[in-house]
């Protein structure tokens, strides 16, 4: 692929990923930006009410004190560029 297109960004991580139930967390460590967690509540059947998913991920947020101002949009290779002079 890389001889087809220029390598615009590296994103250099290591991740570890868990699972309580159907709640998966990516614990990731970004080269030069630290830290980062992800939790997703997963509805593999469609049976769990959009709620219930939104009321997991807030609950393991609260538990692990991530705010919400803490919470990104961005990507990692879009928070890379964003920091490039």
């Amino acid at each position: 692929m890389t001889k087809a297109l220029d390598v615009l960004v590296v994103v250099d991580k290591q991740r570890g990923i868990y699972f309580i139930d159907n709640v998966r967390f990516h614990l990731d460590n970004v080269k030069g930006m630290g830290n980062f967690v992800e939790i997703e509540a997963i509805d593999r059947t469609g049976s769990i009410d959009k709620k219930i998913l939104l009321g997991q991920c807030e609950f393991y947020m609260k538990l692990f004190k991530i705010e919400k101002k803490d919470l990104i949009s961005k990507s990692y290779s879009d928070m890379l560029l964003d920091n490039k002079v």
